[in-house]
């Protein structure tokens, strides 16, 4: 099983300039500022991405294909590099394709503007197809609060179905295999595990090679629809069919605070270690993914500070726990 890391805003201060960074780290500048300053130059830097990822003992990096990102201006070329060098370095790529702007419109119960996301997305996995990345993520979409009736709910899953039909095939003859992961509650649909996998279900009784990449960081944001987490929450693992599974995301969540993606390390969140243990307890023995990416996102200016040194710390916790007996 490998591990894997979508660096999310942990490195952007890398690539800001000396007068930001000091700003970033002394709170003048907040971390959503320092995300518009450096967000664009740091998914630019694909190359560097590539070789921070090796010397923390990495063996996945996902490319987050959200908006703002360069990857459809890449030259030809341009991919090439990153494709040699992540072969040069044994590490592989995945793509997450779009999910807030237009990406997010694949369930769009009307086909002019649903037809203009396929395309969209049909050249971000062109991108990926060119960097030689084996996987692609896709959100199924989002729902305004007055289409949450019986009758939008079934066009907005014929709608997904056909986006999916088309999008499934044009990755698999590109070598990619496609997932579709589970969205947060604010979405308002496909949040729950139970109605992804009712897609991956049709989908694969119609024999598409079609995964379900299960995002429990995602999952725990129910809480904020009033739903129950168990006491155990790892247990929602057990709904999961085995078949279904090759990438898995690992993040956590903090309910009613709604923090997303804090650092897994002493966390505030609902992913304390004995629960981690558990959940590669169930990894490990029966879904077996190929690859767990990790996406932890840093919260404050002295996780921004102390980054290699949380990077490096979460990393070799995660393993430990993954090959502990």
């Amino acid at each position: 099983m490998k591990i894997g890391r979508n660096f999310t805003n942990t490195l952007i201060a890398e690539v800001l300039n000396e007068e930001e960074r000091k700003k970033v780290i002394s709170g003048e500048i907040d971390l959503f500022s320092m995300n518009a300053l450096g967000l664009m130059e740091f998914k630019r830097r694909v190359i560097f991405q590539l070789e921070e990822a090796k010397k923390i003992g990495l063996d996945w990096l996902e490319l987050d294909c959200d908006v703002p990102n360069p990857y459809l201006d890449f030259t030809d070329e341009e991919c090439s590099k990153i494709k040699e060098k992540a072969e040069e370095l044994g590490i592989t790529l995945s793509v997450h394709l779009s999910y807030s702007g237009v990406g997010k419109e694949v369930a769009c119960i009307q086909d002019y503007e649903r037809e203009l996301v396929v395309g969209l997305h049909k050249k971000y996995l062109d991108f990926a197809h060119k960097i030689g990345a084996k996987v692609c993520i896709l959100h199924p979409g989002t729902a305004p609060f007055y289409f949450l009736s019986p009758y939008f709910l079934d066009k907005i899953e014929t709608a997904l179905l056909k986006t999916l039909r088309e999008l499934i095939p044009y990755a698999v003859e590109r070598g990619i295999k496609f997932h579709i992961e589970n969205n947060v509650s604010f979405d308002n649909i496909y949040y729950e595990v139970e109605d992804v996998l009712k897609i991956v279900e049709k989908l694969r009784e119609e024999n598409f090679e079609v995964y379900f990449n299960f995002d429990i960081g995602h999952w725990f944001t129910r809480a904020e629809k009033g739903k129950d987490i168990p006491d155990d929450p790892v247990e929602i693992l057990e709904k999961i069919p085995e078949e279904y599974v090759y990438e898995i995301h690992l993040n956590d969540y903090v309910p009613k605070k709604i923090i997303f993606h804090p650092p897994l390390i002493d966390t505030p969140g609902l992913l304390k270690k004995e629960v981690l243990e558990r959940y590669f307890k169930i990894m490990k023995e029966r879904l077996r993914p190929e690859v767990i990416v990790l996406e932890t996102a840093f919260k404050t200016k002295e996780q921004i500070e102390r980054r290699w040194e949380f990077l490096e710390k979460e990393t070799e916790y995660i393993r430990q726990i993954a090959n502990s007996e």
